[in-house]
């Protein structure tokens, strides 16, 4: 597979087109716009139109603006039907990589898969894993030729190779049969594990890691796990290699999961397993479900998985859907208990740690669960003074969520975030280095300024969902030496930050809140400070009991279960007039602000997906769009300046109070205000003095920058500037 290019040089581009017939274009900027080539879209172009198919050959996308088609270089090219040349093309071209040393195991295991011999295969041909699973698992023979064992590489949870066990065919079977099938002539121990002394590792931990499914499997033994997977089961497979073996402290890879199902050997043993592993489980993972699978064997036949899916012809559809049976723990997701929920629903069960802020908490939670779509994932910025909750709200919505697909980060470096382990994966084909971002919530707090956003503008605006990059690392020269990789998928990604002067790339690509700071709210956080700090143990009581916010929860694991791809929207014409119901003017990046709210929408029926489903699609409502602009009418106002609701609320408060006040006489010629009057005013609506070193460097920055004040000398004492609203003095105050 190859990847999109992270440039294409314009003048190549023009002359491909050329090659197509399509002769007329136009290069403005970085953007080359040509008549769209999807379905006769521009059949009806009039001269002196511009052409609605845009390229950006530095982003490498496309956009058409009128029949709404858009991809990557890639998506242009499949379309023209040229994408297997330039494949080949571009292997061509591509210099060989240096491998990293092989150790001497990586080696015998490579070799002994590519060496197996064939009484090998036909042994596991017999099992009913096929060939291609023999090599996806890297299956092979071990052992003098007279002796060859099957081997089986073992993968520890960041994907390296930990050690191989060595397993000859079960004790049932007669020497007879060993020595015709694997040429053993005497029987020998039925597993054996090299290097001798390895420490062992819960097989399938890797696909664990990498997998954001709340479901797993445990099986019994390895081959169990292949044909398992070989045979379609979709959610992590795992096993400890034997009936006995699984240890506790493996338990503990388990906790995220939701569903935890339990298949072992149809005998006594596998049976006695099974229930003690079940009872372990509840013990140390209170919030799982847990699930038997008794397989459709008559007691003590030893049938096993393999044995379901070669004799029974057993599907892994009726593995879970009839032969499963919970056994213990949290009862399963009963999914006639959802309701269908409105934004005040949502904000009543989140009250019970986050006091007011409504409109800031309930955006919060929509935006972390559209993390659990293909495409639709939202940013937020939380823009407000230090001490307003801002980090509080997101990590008290992120709770509710699975703690695996939950990154936070403080205080994080550009650089630094690109060299996160947490997040860091290694690309088979081509041994780059990859992030993967896919159906993740990341949280970046105490954010000192933009730089981190500016870096991710590509996946923020989900311009292609594989992103190159290039980072510089030391080598072992101590020169620079430059590391390629590329972030997959998109996030849905939350900034904090005191900082309010934001470049307008950052503003237009994200929803930006400020949490509320009135007496009401501050009085009722104190409230919980004061009953969570004096009896800790009392307060998780009570939250952990909260029949509501247990069910919120399993109403997000229900829907991140659901493989969300993308939400359909049934009625536009009617999401058009809502949304203009608070749009005044057009201007260019009214088209940012409506997609955030069209999310807002979707979001909405995600969280009602029980009642939206239609042919196995989830379509937003008028009902969704109703609800939505609950939440975007009290940031319509601020999300068109550019600003933060706190900036905006200052400026309506105390800029253009004092301003009122000072030509309240009606003088023909008004005249702007000095921070000395701006302080005043504030003192006297809330009897304290404003942090005027932050007015100063946050709220006027931002303001100006916003286009509602001007910010010029005195010309009567150049010792002081003079602050002035933009605005006809007779307007109301409220239309601001």
């Amino acid at each position: 597979m190859v990847s999109n290019p992270t440039y294409v040089d314009p003048n190549g581009f023009i002359s491909y087109l050329e090659e197509k017939g399509i002769t007329e274009y136009r290069q403005k900027g970085d953007e080359i716009s040509f008549m769209c080539p999807f379905d006769k879209c521009d059949d009806d172009h009039r001269r002196g139109e511009e052409y609605h198919c845009s390229f950006n050959y530095k982003k490498c996308v496309f956009n058409c603006f009128k029949c709404k088609e858009q991809g990557s270089y890639i998506d242009l090219l499949k379309h023209f039907g040229d994408y297997e040349d330039y494949r080949e093309s571009q292997k061509a071209e591509q210099p060989s990589r240096p491998k990293r040393k092989e150790t001497s195991l990586e080696t015998k295991v490579r070799n002994a898969h590519k060496n197996i011999s064939s009484p090998v295969r036909s042994y596991l041909n017999q099992r009913g894993i096929n060939d291609d699973s023999i090599d996806t698992f890297m299956l092979g023979s071990w052992g003098p030729n007279n002796q060859q064992s099957l081997m089986i590489p073992i993968f520890d949870k960041n994907g390296d190779l930990a050690y191989v066990k060595l397993r000859r065919p079960p004790e049932d079977e007669s020497t007879e049969a060993l020595v015709q099938v694997m040429g053993v002539k005497t029987p020998s121990p039925k597993y054996k594990v090299q290097p001798k002394g390895s420490k062992l590792v819960l097989v399938g931990e890797d696909q664990l890691a990498k997998s954001s499914s709340s479901d797993v499997l445990i099986c019994e033994g390895e081959l169990d796990r292949i044909i398992a997977i070989q045979e379609g089961v979709k959610m992590p497979v795992v096993t400890s290699g034997g009936a006995q073996t699984f240890k506790t402290e493996w338990i503990d890879s388990l906790k995220d999961m939701r569903n935890i199902f339990i298949c072992m050997d149809r005998d006594k043993t596998g049976e006695n397993a099974a229930e003690k592993l079940a009872q372990q489980i509840a013990e140390r993972i209170p919030t799982a479900s847990i699930f038997n699978i008794s397989l459709p064997f008559e007691a003590e036949s030893h049938g096993d998985l393999t044995d379901y899916f070669t004799q029974k012809k057993g599907t892994a559809e009726e593995l879970f859907s009839k032969y499963s049976e919970f056994c213990c723990g949290v009862k399963p997701i009963d999914v006639s208990q959802f309701k269908e929920v409105t934004v005040e629903d949502i904000a009543k069960i989140l009250d019970l740690t986050i006091k007011h802020d409504n409109v800031n908490k309930v955006i919060t939670f929509l935006v972390m669960l559209l993390a659990y779509t293909e495409s639709e994932q939202q940013n937020v910025m939380f823009n407000a003074d230090s001490s307003t909750g801002k980090t509080y709200i997101c990590n008290e919505v992120s709770k509710y969520f699975p703690s695996q697909d939950v990154k936070t980060y403080g205080k994080t470096t550009p650089t630094a975030f690109y060299y996160s382990k947490s997040l860091q994966e290694k690309d088979k084909e081509t041994s780059q280095s990859f992030i993967n971002l896919e159906r993740k919530i990341l949280i970046f707090t105490e954010q000192p300024d933009t730089k981190l956003q500016e870096n991710l503008r590509a996946v923020l605006s989900h311009d292609s969902k594989r992103t190159p990059f290039a980072i510089t690392n030391k080598g072992k020269g101590g020169g620079n030496v430059a590391i390629e990789g590329y972030i997959l998928g998109f996030p849905s990604t939350f900034f904090c930050s005191a900082n309010m002067h934001v470049d307008e790339q950052e503003q237009t690509r994200c929803l930006i809140l400020s949490p509320e700071s009135t007496q009401e709210k501050i009085k009722a956080s104190l409230d919980t400070s004061i009953a969570k700090n004096s009896n800790r143990n009392s307060y998780d009581t009570m939250i952990e009991n909260s029949n509501a916010r247990r069910q919120l929860m399993d109403r997000i694991t229900y829907i991140k279960s659901l493989s969300v791809d993308t939400i359909d929207i049934s009625d536009s014409d009617y999401l058009k007039t809502k949304f203009m119901e608070n749009c005044k003017s057009l201007r260019p990046k009214t088209q940012r602000e409506i997609s955030h709210f069209m999310s807002l929408v979707k979001a909405m029926a995600l969280v009602n997906a029980p009642f939206r489903m239609t042919n196995n699609k989830i379509v937003a409502t008028k009902k969704d769009i109703d609800e939505a602009a609950k939440l975007w009418v009290p940031l319509a106002k601020s999300m068109s300046y550019g600003v933060s609701p706190q900036a905006l609320d200052f400026y309506k408060k105390y800029i253009l109070s004092t301003y009122h006040n000072k030509n309240e006489t009606g003088t023909s010629q008004p005249k702007g205000i000095t921070y000395d009057e701006l302080g005043k005013e504030y003192y006297n609506q809330t009897g304290s003095y404003p942090n005027m070193e932050n007015v100063r460097k946050q709220y006027i920055p931002a303001l100006k920058t916003a286009g509602l004040i001007s910010y010029e000398k005195d010309e009567d004492d150049k010792r002081q500037y003079i602050i002035t609203p933009l605005f006809s003095f007779e307007n109301n105050l409220s239309d601001v």
